[in-house]
This record gives C-alpha cells, structure tokens and sequence, in this order.
C-alpha cells in the first residue's frame, strides 16, 4: 500500500495537473508538501502502517510564517506530545503550532489526496487563526466554529 501512494504523489509531483493551483513538492520518499500563497506549507506524510498519512501544517507561534519541518522533528524539538482530536488536533510547543489530521489511504487517488491537502490549507489557517497566530496573508480570525 505505501508503494502505491508513493506512486500517486510522485506521480502529482512530476505530471501536475492544470487544475492544481499550486505543485506538490517531494521532500522525501515519505513526505511532500504545497504551499499555498497566503497560508500555512500543507504537508503529507505516510505512516509505518502503510495504510495512513498525517496531513499537518506547522507554523512559527510569533507568526512569522509556516515551517517545512518534520512534524516528527518538532515533537522530538520541542518536547511536546501531541494528542489525537477529532476531526483534526493541535500539537502547541514553546516555538510553533502544528495543525494536524490522521487519514486513511484506502481507496487513495491523486486528486483525492491532493483535494485533502487543500481542503485542510483552509482547516489549518482557521484553527491558526482561531489561536491568535496569523499567517502572512491570511485573513484574521472570525467568530465562526471550524468544524
């Protein structure tokens, strides 16, 4: 399983389609990312069980902008623990704020996880918002729910 969704994203990184606002970009063999103008760097990276990803955005708390780092890498950085909420959590370290969701790769296609990772750009820079940390760019927080 986690061969074939190493084929789907590469495949979204090397034959972009039209419609894809912004490119995937490969950081590993496990992890790819998009940045989307204004917003938080939405990253993807597959699990061990090979049967899920984390769909995660890290940004600097001070709010001078979003981080490629390794979500990983910030939990063991940062010392922090991150807990697992439905349906998306939030991992709070001294130095950064990590948006993050679990999903399953079943029946995972290019435009399936490539909509997901949009869809969770909006998600994270409203929960970002919600907590007082602004992207560059992006709008500053409401009174709406984020469900």
């Amino acid at each position: 399983m986690q061969s074939q969704i190493s084929t789907i994203m590469n495949d979204l990184v090397q034959n972009p389609s039209e419609a894809m606002p912004y490119q995937v970009q490969a950081m590993s063999q496990r992890r790819w990312l998009i940045e989307a103008d204004p917003g938080p760097i939405v990253q993807f990276e597959l699990l061990d069980d090979g049967h899920s990803a984390l769909i995660y955005a890290t940004t600097a708390r001070d709010g001078s902008g979003p981080l490629r780092s390794s979500f990983i890498t910030m939990l063991m950085l940062e010392d922090t623990i991150a807990n697992v909420l439905v349906p998306y959590g939030v991992c709070s370290g001294e130095a950064t704020v990590t948006v993050y969701k679990r999903v399953s790769m079943a029946n995972a296609t290019a435009a399936g996880v490539f909509r997901q990772m949009m869809e969770f750009s909006q998600i994270a820079s409203a929960v970002l918002a919600k907590r007082g940390i602004g992207l560059p760019g992006v709008i500053p927080a409401d009174d709406r729910d984020v469900a």
